[in-house]
């Protein structure tokens, strides 16, 4: 178990199991070296993981998927900001002139009490973090003139009252980040529907014993989808088009 209190299952989970041991040794090689903050933001390669790295790569491959798509960018389940930061970089990077911004959706109580569609693996309570925090981390970084984060109860009609208030957002690219069913049931039919067509809604989960909720949600609201994966990507793992 680890840091996360994940419990691991029997098919996806436990994939990669064999370089546990080993990721848990650098770890507390890296605890007690004590490197530099400077030298681990500016050398950062050096020192992250291949699947961490890879996993950028990814969103990287999604994002330029719809480079010519107009809409927002929008993560349901935010937790620490890493997706929803590395899409506002992006689009701070390659779309300093568009009026594109990112959106993240989430409640920062953590995972919620889940249902018989839901993973046991996962904990109640788990993915919590401070939303205080996060709007901090915005401000210093100067992305707050990309980045909207939206403390919202997914699993109630706040969502949509949001989109009722707000009826002209469009999106280009949404990522699905919480694999709950609950949360899902509600998200796809109202993100995509306002998915620009050419867009992509991205699925971090589908497939995977920890969020069976998510693949279930696809099943049953996009059963005409064609469900496809970048070949060689652990997570994010799943994309539709919208036609």
């Amino acid at each position: 178990m680890d840091k996360l209190k994940h419990k691991y299952g029997q098919f996806e989970s436990v994939k990669f199991d064999s370089r546990r041991e080993d990721f848990y040794k650098y770890l507390n090689y890296l605890k007690d070296k004590n490197i530099d903050t400077l030298d681990l933001l500016e050398h950062y390669t050096a020192y992250a993981g291949h699947m961490a790295l890879h996993r950028m790569f990814t969103m990287y491959e999604y994002y330029k998927m719809v480079s010519n798509v107009a809409g927002h960018v929008a993560e349901i389940g935010v937790y620490k900001g890493a997706g929803t930061m590395l899409f506002a970089k992006l689009v701070h990077v390659f779309e300093s002139e568009s009026l594109t911004q990112v959106h993240g959706f989430d409640w920062f109580k953590g995972t919620g009490k889940g249902g018989e569609n839901d993973s046991e693996l996962v904990p109640e309570g788990g993915y919590q973090c401070s939303y205080d925090d996060l709007m901090e981390l915005v401000a210093l970084q100067k992305l707050d003139h990309i980045v909207r984060i939206h403390s919202i109860d997914l699993t109630s009609n706040a969502l949509q009252e949001f989109f009722d208030e707000f009826k002209h957002l469009q999106f280009k690219l949404v990522f699905m980040d919480s694999g709950m069913y609950e949360i899902m049931q509600n998200c796809i039919p109202l993100f995509w529907e306002r998915l620009t067509p050419g867009g992509i809604m991205v699925f971090d989960q589908y497939n995977h014993e920890l969020g069976p909720g998510e693949t279930l949600s696809v099943r049953e609201l996009l059963p005409n989808a064609k469900v496809k994966t970048l070949p060689n990507s652990w997570m994010p793992n799943a994309y539709v088009v919208k036609e």
